[in-house]
């Protein structure tokens, strides 16, 4: 491997990958491993059910496409955010390298980056070569390509331009949400973890409307959509480690300020409805006609039960990702039997009831 090479991979490639690897967790988890334990039909099935969906279907294909260049521009920012920081100073120097040369390597480094989608992409093409669809597969094809080379085209352009800067930001500026702490975090996660809240978002509201859409008339069986949707459920477990790490790593400020328990612990619970605002739309918007009222309540319920377990959690001891995920499977399969047995709302009344305890138990008590 060229010097070259060695240089972009370090600095960009192997970071980028340690960074976001909670995200690959979770969305290895939800395509692989889960599959083969609530679906009946299979690894192969699910993902072949899946790609025709995405083929035969003009929306899910264009929703598919749009979430492919959130990707892409997370990996983007990434990149651009990195070259610009005056600790990577170094990599300018590729800008006295041969354009068509640092071109290539920059190309290479995205398309490292995308390998999550490309190596799924590969899967999509095997299928629609098999299924004669060969518009889609052009479109995919050229779709992902067209994404690789103007991400490289346009970090070359940055690199050959390092007084240009990548101003685009979200930013939310309001002298109202400046008073409340869980601005804090809407303001991180739509700043340093959109992706990641978009994929979830996604996920969550697609599996609850299309499996209640789909659900036969007259069934009211809730069983299955109940483990899907608490796949996602639990995906924000991700998002609430990187949020206590911010928080304890940023907003250390808090905890030396004079409120009261109840008033931090509501802090949170403004926090955590407002993130899961897009499921209780979804939610709202299939009522009466493929969700009844009680089954509603038990979604919603159950949902923000287990966000703000996964919250209080943190507080007794701030683990490890890898420890916190094995936590969170732990909890899924707990969820499982109580899907089972039928017992989810108590389940979420204890999760609830519990959440309470470990924050007003252990707020004071926790140290890092």
């Amino acid at each position: 491997m060229s010097i070259a090479r060695t240089i972009l991979f370090k600095s960009l490639v192997r970071p980028y990958y340690r960074q976001n690897a909670g995200l690959f967790v979770f969305l290895y988890f939800i395509m692989i491993v889960a599959v083969g334990r609530a679906n009946e039909a299979g690894l192969l099935e699910y993902h072949y059910s899946l790609i025709k969906g995405m083929m035969v279907n003009p929306v899910i294909f264009i929703l598919v496409l749009f979430a492919w260049f959130l990707y892409a521009k997370k990996c983007e920012q990434f990149v651009v955010h990195t070259v610009q920081r005056q600790d990577f100073n170094f990599l300018n120097m590729f800008s006295l390298m041969n354009a068509n040369k640092a071109f290539g390597l920059l190309f290479l480094v995205q398309h490292i980056l995308f390998l999550p989608i490309s190596l799924y992409v590969l899967v999509i093409l095997g299928v629609g070569f098999y299924k004669h669809w060969y518009l889609q597969m052009f479109l995919v094809f050229f779709y992902v390509l067209a994404i690789c080379l103007a991400s490289a085209r346009w970090y070359l352009y940055l690199l050959q331009n390092p007084g240009k800067r990548y101003a685009y930001r979200w930013r939310i500026s309001s002298p109202v949400m400046d008073r409340f702490y869980w601005s804090f975090f809407i303001r991180y996660i739509l700043t340093s973890r959109k992706l990641h809240f978009f994929v979830i978002k996604i996920y969550g509201c697609c599996i609850l409307y299309l499996m209640l859409v789909n659900q036969a008339p007259g069934e009211h069986d809730l069983s299955m959509i109940l483990l899907f949707y608490s796949f996602g459920l639990l995906g924000h477990g991700v998002l609430i480690h990187q949020l206590r790490a911010m928080e304890e790593t940023r907003l250390s400020f808090y905890r030396g300020l004079p409120l009261s328990l109840f008033r931090r612990w509501t802090q949170y619970g403004w926090l955590y409805f407002f993130l899961f605002i897009p499921e209780i739309m979804t939610i709202g918007w299939l009522v009466p006609n493929h969700l009844q009222y009680t089954g509603a309540f038990l979604f919603v319920f159950f949902g923000y039960s287990v966000l703000l377990l996964l919250n209080s959690l943190l507080f007794v001891k701030f683990f490890r990702m890898l420890d916190y995920l094995k936590i969170i499977v732990g909890i899924f399969f707990i969820i499982f039997i109580g899907v089972l047995t039928g017992i989810l709302l108590w389940l979420s009344v204890f999760s609830f009831i519990l959440s309470i305890y470990l924050f007003f138990s252990r707020y004071y008590l926790f140290e890092r």
